[in-house]
């Protein structure tokens, strides 16, 4: 990491908060594992290194994009769940 806070560390620490795990680095980046997977299944890599903007803005949407898509997944999920819950049964 570049050791100054910016979009990325910023989401590395909420993502670490949410319960994501670390599961590597590189130059630039850190690759954030899923909770309750292991790394290679289910990482996201998130830039850390901001001194490319445009590549920094763009792979930061990409997590975004993402965890839109999981959470999306997730809320479908659980109505899936509540509405059979809700099924009567003769």
């Amino acid at each position: 990491m570049t050791g100054r806070e910016n979009d990325g560390t910023r989401m590395v620490a909420a993502l670490t908060a949410a319960g994501f795990t670390t599961a590597g680095q590189g130059r630039g980046y850190v690759r954030m594992g899923w909770p309750g997977t292991e790394w290679p299944h289910g990482s996201l890599r998130v830039p850390t290194d901001d001194t490319a903007p445009e590549e920094f803005a763009e792979l930061l949407a990409l997590v975004k994009t993402q965890l839109l898509a999981a959470a999306r997944r997730g809320e479908a999920a659980r109505l899936a769940l509540d509405l059979h819950q809700m099924e009567v049964t003769p």
